[in-house]
């Protein structure tokens, strides 16, 4: 296996686990913290510029940041983080 074969099937290794955590997050109800994380980490991804990263990588970028969006956000809404106080 080269170097370009076994870097490609971590990246697939990669999504695929990322894949499995981005389904895990928001409830039916939230459908509107997909779209809010979506632009949150289209504004952060394009402040970056342009990365050297392929395509594939920089996909997988977006998701995770997605991920951490999406949880932060459930963590607010179910009162998780210490001192945040109501938010309703």
């Amino acid at each position: 296996m080269s170097n370009e074969d076994g870097a490609r099937a971590e990246l697939e290794e990669w999504s695929e686990f990322i894949g499995r955590i981005r389904y895990d997050g928001p409830r039916p109800g939230d459908a509107g913290d997909e779209r809010s994380a979506d632009e949150a980490v289209s504004n952060e991804f394009s402040s970056w510029g342009r990365l050297d990263g392929s395509a594939e990588m920089n996909n997988l970028i977006c998701r995770a940041m997605e991920i951490g969006y999406l949880r932060a956000l459930k963590d607010v809404r179910e009162q998780r983080i210490a001192r945040l106080g109501p938010t309703g």
